[in-house]
């Protein structure tokens, strides 16, 4: 059997608190309440999607940082270093090396990414990913749309995608174009 691996690119407190915040201001209870309620969807989606589905669970973050909170780390999860502090990477706009946090997954087959942002440090891991020849795909609902997905009475914790672009009418080929040379984006909608 395929070894299945999850990565979280950077549950950290920095960049969770701001989208909590950015979010929350307009929920009934205000933000405590969103903060609970992301929280809630957030590790039920990566214990119902992922781990229960036999993945490993691994949370990257900044050297200099700290896993969020609003996360529930599970004893067999595996938090990783990507090598770089927070500061250098904001100050300097340096990312992490890619092969330098593949290499942490222990011999992946399947890799399956989340985290922030989509189009650019989900997009750059997802590439390289698919550039070594691993399967990967991107679990959009778990990147910054994930505080608007939570609100759609038809996003369900446990089933990926729930998004149905076809729904969009015109705007689904412009969806689908962005995804063009993407296979790690591409989902049976």
């Amino acid at each position: 059997m395929a070894q299945k691996e999850f990565i979280f690119l950077y549950p950290i407190p920095q960049i969770i608190n701001f989208e909590i915040k950015n979010h929350g201001w307009h929920e009934k209870g205000g933000i405590e309440a969103f903060r609970k309620k992301y929280s809630n969807a957030l590790n039920k989606c990566v214990d119902q999607r992922y781990r229960q589905k036999g993945f490993k669970i691994n949370w990257a973050i900044f050297d200099d940082c700290f896993v969020s909170d609003a996360v529930s780390i599970h004893a067999t999860d595996q938090i990783i270093k990507v090598g770089l502090d927070f500061k250098i990477h904001t100050a300097e706009k340096a990312y992490p090396d890619q092969d330098y946090i593949l290499s942490q997954l222990n011999g992946a087959q399947v890799v399956r990414i989340v985290g922030f942002h989509m189009w650019d440090c989900v997009e750059k891991l997802a590439r390289r990913a698919h550039e070594i020849g691993l399967d990967v795909l991107v679990d959009e609902d778990l990147t910054e749309f994930f505080s608007w997905r939570i609100n759609d009475p038809n996003f369900k914790t446990g089933k990926y995608p729930t998004h149905n672009p076809r729904k969009q009418g015109s705007m689904f080929k412009d969806f689908m174009r962005a995804r063009e040379q993407r296979p790690w984006l591409w989902q049976n909608y």
